[in-house]
Parts: C-alpha cells; structure tokens; sequence
C-alpha cells in the first residue's frame, strides 16, 4: 500500500490557486497528476481545473500519455500548463510530462525525462517513462514555485504530510502558486 500526501497554495496575495493536484485510485493502483497553469490567480486557476477534470474522467485502463494529449487537447486556446501525470500499480511507475514540474526518485532509478513545452500550446513529443520502484522508495513531486534547493535527506525522518508542509513552508516561492505531492512506496502484493 503507498502512502501520499499532497498541499498546494495559491500564490501569496491571490485567493485561486493556478496550481492543482488530483488523487485517483487507492492502495496499490494509483493515478496521480500535479498541474502548474501559467501564471497565477482567478483565469489560471480555471485552466488547472479544466486540467484536472481530464484526469479525473479518465478510465484506469489509459495510460499516462493518452492522458496527457487529452489534456493538451482541452487545454488548447488557454494560457496552457504544464503537467505530470503518473500510475502507480503495485512496483511498476509510469510516467508522462511537459513543462516544469519536477519528479524526483529516491530508493530506485527510474529514467524521468519530461517533455518541452507548454500543454494546450506547443508539445512536439510526448515522452513517456517507466520504472520498477523498491519498496521504501519515495517520489516527490513539485510545480516551480517549490524551489528545488532541497535535499532528500532532510525529508528521510518525516512522513509525507510532515515532509509536504515543509516543503512548503520553508522551499515555497513568495511570487508564484505553489505544490508538492509525496508518495511513499510501500509493500508490493504477493504475486
């Protein structure tokens, strides 16, 4: 079973959030998505949540990158985002992004190359990865107003909710909205 946890915040002095981020599934199968609309306030703040209906009507059977061209697709005519969709099922990670939300991998190694571009405006090529997770394994996900200058050891002792909100509060961005989403690997079902 993987533990997540997720927190996301409008940019200071804004009350909508351009940022968003959507949970589906439970235990060992796991869709997730972070969402960074260009800009911040009220007009991103409803690309990230058309953004985040894509992914919420999606069917468990698509896979990240058809996922990800429907969002482009909804997003066309918008200010556009950028995006990480991921699936979790059991060990096995799969992974499609454009744009500059960051995936880091801690316990494994796993290939994460994000596409170039913008969803809804310009993507020449949609790059889908994989990878086999250990168990104990921990993958931090975060939008651009989280600064990278962070180490994973300093988030080793916290749990996902501890280790999100600070994340926030001390590598949070004062100009921009800001997101993180932590996933711990847990153990894998027997075969």
């Amino acid at each position: 079973m993987h533990q997540i946890a997720y927190l996301t915040r409008p940019c200071p002095r804004e009350i909508e959030n351009g940022d968003a981020i959507v949970v589906r599934g439970e235990g060992a199968s796991v869709i997730f998505g972070v969402i960074d609309a260009l800009g911040h306030g009220r007009h991103a703040a409803a690309v990230a949540k058309l953004a985040s209906e894509v992914i919420q009507k999606s069917e468990p059977t698509e896979d990240v990158q058809q996922v990800l061209e429907k969002m482009h697709a909804a997003l066309t005519g918008t200010r556009g985002a950028a995006a990480l969709v991921c699936k979790l099922q059991g060990g096995l990670l799969e992974g499609c992004g454009v744009g500059n939300v960051e995936l880091r991998v801690h316990g494994s190694v796993v290939p994460v190359v994000l596409s170039p571009g913008v969803l809804g405006g310009r993507v020449l090529r949609f790059r889908v990865f994989r990878g086999e997770l250990n168990e104990g394994s921990r993958l931090i996900v975060h939008s651009d107003g989280v600064s990278p200058k962070f180490s994973a050891r300093e988030l080793s002792s916290l749990s996902p909710e501890q280790a999100c909100r600070h994340l926030l509060e001390t590598y949070g961005r004062a100009h921009d909205d800001a997101s993180v989403l932590i996933a711990d690997v847990g153990e894998r079902a027997a075969s």
